[in-house]
C-alpha cells in the first residue's frame, strides 16, 4: 500500500497541464486548487482549530502562572520581613534593614549601609556593635569613634585583575 501511494504521488509530477488564463505549462503536483466558496470544514481543519485554541490557552495559563509566582514572591518577602522583625533584636528596634548590614565581627560586629536596599542612595554608615564585653574592646571602639569624629579616614579603591594584580585607583 505504501508503494502504491508513493507511485501515485510520483505520477502526479509527470502529468502536465496548460493554464487556461496564462497559457503556461504546469505540473499537476504544483497545482493549488481554489473553490468558489469556502470548503466545508473537515476533521483536519477542526484539529488545526483545536490546536490553535490549545496554544492560546497554554499561553494564557503561562502568563497567569508568571503573575501568580510574582504575587507569591512579594507575599513571601513581606512575610519574611515580618518574621525577621519578630526574631531580630538588633536591627528592627533601630528601624534598620538587616539586608543593609554587613557582618565584620572584629573590631565591631556590623557595618550598616543604611538605605542600601530600600533607597537609591546610602543615607549613612552605622558602626553597630553589641554590648561591650572587655576593656580592650571598649578601647578599640573608642579609638574608632575618635577617628571618625576627627575625619581621620580616607577612601581608597583597589581593583583586583584577572591575573591577581592589585591596582589602586
Amino acid at each position: 500500500m505504501k508503494k502504491d501511494i508513493l507511485k501515485f504521488f510520483s505520477a502526479q509530477r509527470n502529468i502536465f497541464g496548460i493554464c487556461p488564463h496564462s497559457g503556461e505549462f504546469f505540473r499537476l503536483s504544483d497545482c493549488k486548487i481554489f473553490l468558489k466558496g469556502k470548503p466545508k470544514a473537515d476533521w483536519m481543519d477542526q484539529l488545526d482549530l483545536d490546536n490553535e485554541k490549545l496554544d492560546k490557552l497554554e499561553e494564557k495559563i503561562a502568563e497567569m502562572e508568571a503573575e501568580l509566582r510574582e504575587i507569591a514572591r512579594k507575599k513571601g518577602r513581606i512575610n519574611a520581613a515580618k518574621i525577621v522583625k519578630r526574631i531580630d533584636p538588633i536591627f528592627t528596634p533601630r528601624k534598620l534593614n538587616p539586608d543593609d548590614a554587613k557582618v565584620i565581627f572584629h573590631p565591631i560586629d556590623f557595618l550598616v549601609f543604611n538605605g542600601m536596599k530600600d533607597a537609591d542612595e546610602i543615607k549613612n554608615l552605622i558602626f553597630l556593635d553589641r554590648e561591650l564585653k572587655s576593656k580592650e574592646q571598649r578601647e578599640v571602639q573608642s579609638s574608632i569613634e575618635k577617628a571618625v569624629n576627627k575625619n581621620s579616614y580616607e577612601w581608597i579603591t583597589l581593583r583586583i585583575g584577572e591575573d591577581g594584580s592589585v591596582n589602586e585607583e
